[in-house]
């Protein structure tokens, strides 16, 4: 989760606004088009112009084509893949037409909404893209607080839209990130520990599978669980999403800390005493400790008064850690959120899962190791986030981590071309001393094509369930990626 606009990109996925799944896995994909369903796709093939309207054709750029590379574009500006088309969709009846196309074609296809994808897995090399960002649409229901959404709808417009309204959807923080790649891994920020996760407020979710079908969560159940965190680009292309709101506080407050100056072992201390004071933390305050070069940073929010007992325990406890501070900064919430929407790109930027920790004890054996990397590494970024209090509540999802109360990120910057060769070493270095100590279990919405065994890191418990799913709503393998669900071996 990007915090700082200096230090830290975007951290939910993007990218991509795919997944999901299907009721039954032994039923033939052809038996589980419901009527509703069936009347969905028909709705959805109602041409604009039988109003009088001029119906916008669906466009496939080429390679050479005049809007192909700012289609293409990805935030992670090192990831060059070319595909061989992409199809800039508007509507659900284009999403319907393309992929039916790949169909036809026999081609892969990936789907880019945010295109905050940190390893390219929304894009492919010469297959088929998918990209919504023409797909954008909101809408919120006054009577039931319940808000609709297209694929292609960023965080900074689906809060620029509630807001105003009173009413909060939880999720990131970056304004630039897709709203459909963020919910369907998972989706964490600011308000999470005390509302729950973005997937955890997903009520409702139109997607057109492998076949280019159209399916709905009103009458397949599964795909509702399998959208809730069970990662995207596997099993279809999501084309609308409801979601539950929360009201939305009136203010956030924060407050920085910084320690400067610090060798390994002060790193080391002001990580574990960080973990002490988050872990007392309630539910409406938030937390992350990032270290970068010789400096500590903390940030402290929270949705009450920066004069409450918790704030003023926590900020008391940093104070006598060694950490400095201007003092709290209150701020109505929309201005207060836009302090953290983070750099435009594209970026060169390497960012993986750290892993979810119970506590300091989980790293206790790496930590000595991993800040005296960070501190002679120049643009390596080790950052953990506070997690816990309402997610360890959300409903029966694909998301499989709720017991863990703290998330790492493992974050690195540099100008411009490839990555430094020092740079590149302490990020290795890093993520050797993660598996050394036994972490294991990793964020969806942070990618790492590194991970030898991805399936047990990022699903544990879940995977077969996902696979299985798979064979239902996409037995040709159409929606594929690097760490895309794989169908099952016969």
């Amino acid at each position: 989760m990007k915090l700082f606009p200096r230090l830290a990109l975007p951290h939910d996925i993007r990218g991509g606004a795919s997944l999901c799944l299907e009721r039954s896995v032994e039923a033939s994909p052809a038996m589980l088009v419901s009527r509703r369903t069936f009347l969905g796709l028909s709705m959805a093939m109602v041409p604009a112009w039988s109003q009088g309207q001029v119906k916008p054709a669906l466009r496939y750029l080429q390679p050479g084509d005049a809007g192909y590379e700012d289609a293409r574009k990805p935030f992670n500006s090192t990831i060059l893949l070319k595909p061989s088309r992409i199809a800039c969709c508007r509507t659900e009846a284009d999403v319907v037409a393309a992929v039916r196309h790949a169909k036809e074609a026999g081609l892969p296809v990936a789907v880019k909404s945010g295109g905050h994808d940190f390893h390219g897995f929304s894009l492919n090399d010469g297959g088929l893209v998918l990209e919504l960002s023409g797909m954008a649409s909101r809408e919120f229901d006054e009577k039931t607080n319940r808000f609709t959404a297209g694929p292609g709808l960023k965080l900074r417009d689906c809060y620029s839209w509630l807001l105003p309204r009173g009413r909060l959807l939880p999720a990131g923080s970056c304004g630039g990130v897709g709203l459909a790649g963020l919910t369907l891994g998972g989706g964490y920020g600011l308000f999470s520990r005390e509302f729950g996760l973005t997937c955890d407020h997903l009520t409702g979710v139109r997607l057109v599978d492998g076949q280019g079908d159209v399916r709905d969560s009103r009458d397949e159940p599964e795909l509702l669980w399998a959208c809730r965190g069970g990662g995207n680009g596997n099993f279809g292309i999501a084309t609308s999403f409801t979601f539950e709101t929360q009201p939305a506080p009136p203010i956030l407050a924060s407050r920085k800390f910084i320690a400067k100056g610090l060798n390994a072992g002060g790193l080391a201390r002001c990580l574990e005493r960080w973990f002490e004071i988050a872990a007392t933390l309630p539910e409406p305050c938030f937390s992350a400790v990032i270290l970068n070069g010789s400096q500590a940073t903390v940030l402290l929010t929270s949705t009450r008064a920066a004069d409450g007992p918790a704030f003023v325990t926590a900020s008391k406890a940093l104070l006598q850690s060694g950490f400095t501070s201007k003092g709290p900064l209150t701020r109505p919430l929309a201005s207060a959120i836009g302090r953290y929407e983070g750099r435009p790109g594209p970026l060169p930027f390497d960012n993986v899962s750290a892993g979810y920790y119970r506590g300091f004890a989980d790293l206790k054996s790496a930590a000595a190791g991993i800040c005296a990397t960070v501190r002679e590494a120049p643009g390596l970024i080790f950052q953990v986030n506070t997690l816990g209090g309402a997610i360890a509540r959300g409903p029966d999802s694909a998301y499989p981590h709720r017991d863990f109360p703290f998330l790492g990120e493992l974050q690195a910057y540099w100008e411009k071309g490839a990555i430094p060769a020092k740079l590149a070493a302490g990020h290795a270095a890093v993520r050797h001393a993660l598996e050394a100590a036994g972490i294991r279990r990793h964020y969806r919405n942070y990618p790492d094509p590194r991970l030898a065994d991805w399936q047990a890191a990022y699903f544990p418990g879940t995977y077969e369930r996902l696979q299985a799913l798979k064979a239902a709503l996409d037995p040709d393998d159409r929606f594929r990626h690097p760490q895309s669900i794989r169908l099952p071996k016969i």
